[in-house]
């Protein structure tokens, strides 16, 4: 990944130096771009069969529709660029994400998004896209800023402040789309 951004980089300042002369690379973020990432176990693991069944959970917190996006990196030949990996669709219907993946159920004051929410590795192939992880994002924040103003921990606050949670991220993502 590093060399694909420095390598993006380079070419845009080549291909029109002097459009690009000051452009600069402010801030490279390092992240090892693999499929598959450590995930925490939170209070429900949400499974392949709650995907497939739309399951509806109270605590939603996050609504999600992507296909499963399977890597297997175990080849030698693997290479994603050219397409090693295992596109499964799915209907597209959205699911719901609970609240209660998004959190740790070991650690108190711990949330999460994205890849690292309680899933399987299956579920975690669709989870882990971006728009997807966007609204993991949104709910964590404004659980966080909840957490804060209640002084509970994220399993308190879905066991006494769910709706709260709901109509503030339902404000957080109106606030995103504009």
């Amino acid at each position: 990944m590093l060399c694909a951004i420095i390598g993006t980089y380079a070419n845009i300042r080549q291909r029109e130096p002097e459009k690009y002369q000051d452009l600069k690379l402010s801030y490279l973020g390092f992240a090892a771009a693999t499929g598959e990432a450590r995930r925490i176990r939170g209070d429900y693991i949400l499974t392949e069969n709650d995907v497939e069944q739309h399951s509806i959970f109270q605590d939603a917190a996050a609504v999600n529709s992507s296909a499963f996006c399977l890597h297997y990196p175990g080849n030698p030949k693997y290479d994603f660029r050219l397409g090693d990996w295992k596109w499964i669709e799915r209907d597209h219907k959205p699911y719901d994400i609970p609240f209660r993946c998004l959190y740790s159920a070991d650690i108190d004051n711990l949330m999460m998004a994205g890849k690292h929410i309680s899933v399987p590795h299956i579920v975690g192939s669709s989870v882990k896209l971006m728009g997807n992880c966007g609204q993991h994002g949104i709910a964590v924040g404004a659980a966080a800023s909840l957490c804060l103003k209640y002084d509970v921990s994220p399993r308190k606050l879905c066991e006494r402040h769910m709706n709260e949670l709901k109509v503030e991220i339902e404000k957080q993502k109106n606030e995103v789309s504009r």
